[in-house]
């Protein structure tokens, strides 16, 4: 018969709950109500706790499904502003590519709380957000 030391029970069991209670913390749908509203872009890093690079952006997302992006251009010493589509499935945010129609840039939303926003993907890696009131 197999035996299993006494000093192993709590790292077993340890293995086989923590993937339920990841599971069931990240179980918790997104909806478009929660991004809508003012968001001020201040970093990107590669890594979640990783090095963070500045950013001088504002993304607003409307209730219409849409987002209105302004950046900081310091090469043309001007703003950008860009108008695009948006949508949530599956805890994933999707905002339409810069004239295209078909082509979305995907985003997974990391956190989502009353005044801060953080997601994930494209070359950006992750990406900080406050709520600006």
């Amino acid at each position: 018969m197999f035996r299993i030391s006494r000093f192993l029970i709590p790292f077993l069991l340890l293995f086989l709950l923590l993937p339920m209670v990841c599971f069931s913390a990240s179980n918790q749908q997104v909806t478009a109500s929660q991004l809508v509203g003012l968001w001020a872009l201040h970093g990107t890093a590669q890594k979640i706790d990783g090095d963070i690079h500045r950013e001088n952006q504002t993304w607003e997302f409307r209730s219409d499904g849409t987002l209105k992006s302004v950046a900081l251009d310091r090469r043309a010493d001007g703003e950008i502003t860009l108008t695009v589509k948006y949508k949530i499935e599956n805890n994933m945010l999707y905002v339409q590519r810069a004239g295209s129609k078909t082509r979305w840039n995907r985003f997974q939303v990391v956190k989502v709380a009353d005044d801060q926003l953080i997601l994930k993907g494209g070359i950006e890696g992750y990406m900080f957000f406050n709520r600006k009131r």
